[in-house]
């Protein structure tokens, strides 16, 4: 099952260029990706892939896919940490007085409360490391095509400050995913 519905549910397999680049560009825009960036994840030239937006060319089944289920995994995130707000929001507004039957439906009630609040900081967690994994990706594929051949050799002191603050950025949340775990496996979560 796909965790966004808006995303489509498999690759096309049109003989229409048209749709398929429509669709492209809208996985583009779901994943986040620029054109560029898309390319380096798919390990195609940035000229191939303006033309499968452009038109001009059909882009293959496998990277449509692939670019699905990057566009899937944090959409599902956030999908599921909305669904919980909303449940959240309806048990402290009182819309949810009770779970189950019985004297401890009120206990129930605010277990279920802090289950989901522990829910909801595991999940931003997983997608602040999702989003951080990628940023220093992006940081690392940039410095890449400063070396030669394709650069002057030596990559810039800009490029070299963005890896560093998007290293930073992704030590930190696998830092907070680490104590997640820690706690899970100690029983304390």
């Amino acid at each position: 099952m796909y965790a966004n519905r808006d995303l489509p549910i498999t690759a096309s397999h049109s003989d229409n260029a048209q749709a398929d680049a429509k669709e492209l560009r809208f996985l583009l825009k779901a994943s986040n990706l620029s054109q560029r960036a898309a390319a380096k994840y798919l390990n195609v030239d940035e000229r191939t892939m303006r033309s499968w937006c452009a038109d001009d060319g059909k882009p293959p089944a496998p990277a449509l896919r692939a670019l699905e289920f990057r566009a899937a995994y944090p959409a599902g995130l956030v999908r599921m940490i909305e669904s919980n707000e909303r449940t959240i929001n309806a048990i402290k507004d009182g819309r949810i007085a009770e779970i189950g039957y019985g004297p401890d439906a009120k206990v129930k009630c605010s277990v279920e409360l802090e289950r989901l609040k522990r829910f909801n900081e595991e999940h931003r967690a997983l997608l602040r490391m999702d989003r951080a994994f990628h940023r220093r990706q992006e940081a690392m594929l940039g410095m890449n095509e400063q070396w030669l051949p394709r650069g002057s050799g030596l990559p810039t002191d800009d490029s070299l400050d963005e890896f560093d603050a998007a290293d930073e950025e992704f030590r930190a949340a696998q830092a907070e995913c680490d104590r997640i775990a820690k706690d899970i496996r100690a029983g304390k979560r």
